[in-house]
This record gives C-alpha cells, sequence and structure tokens, in this order.
C-alpha cells in the first residue's frame, strides 16, 4: 500500500506508513475506526469519510490539560495518543522555547 503523504510504499496489512508514521487508511473524525481505502462513510458510525473530514491526526479523548509540572509546560496542542499516553506540544516558560 503507497503513503498517501510521502509515496514510501508499505505492507498491505499497514495502518500507518513506516516512512513518514502517516494515516494509510482512511480515519473516521467522529469515532476514530480506520477505515478501508476508498470507502465513503465510515464503517463504524456512518460518519462521511470525504478529505475533509478524515483525520490525519487523532482527536484528543479528553479536553486538553492547561500545563504541566506546577504551570512550567503551558499546553498548545494535542500531537497524538498511544495505548497508554497523550502527547502535546507544549511551552517551556521558563527557556521560552517549545
Amino acid at each position: 500500500m503507497q503513503c498517501p503523504a510521502c509515496g514510501h510504499e508499505n505492507p498491505a496489512d499497514s495502518r500507518f506508513c513506516v516512512e513518514c508514521a502517516g494515516d494509510l487508511l482512511p480515519v473516521c473524525a467522529s469515532c476514530g475506526t480506520a477505515n478501508p481505502v476508498g470507502a465513503k462513510f465510515c464503517k463504524q458510525c456512518r460518519a462521511s469519510l470525504t478529505a475533509a473530514e478524515t483525520a490525519h491526526s487523532p482527536a484528543p479523548s479528553a479536553p486538553l490539560p492547561a500545563a504541566f509540572a506546577g504551570g512550567r509546560y503551558t499546553v498548545k496542542s494535542f500531537l497524538g495518543e498511544g495505548g497508554r499516553k497523550r502527547v502535546y506540544l507544549a511551552h517551556d516558560t521558563r527557556l521560552d522555547r517549545d
């Protein structure tokens, strides 16, 4: 399966590109379910899978925290989620960098 983002050829059973980690399968923006290539509607919740509505990065399952470590790190955006952790882009207020 060829990655639409970088063009790398991946094994047929891949959900993410092994080169750029991009989504290979359309992911429903409503429920997060991976759907077959070419599907117009989500197989789980029947939401439309048009290009504008497909998620390339998952939405957080919980509201964004405002800050971490007693306010040192201010959360700017949600980046992704794994089986046990969530990843955020944060600004370090002490060092003044992201």
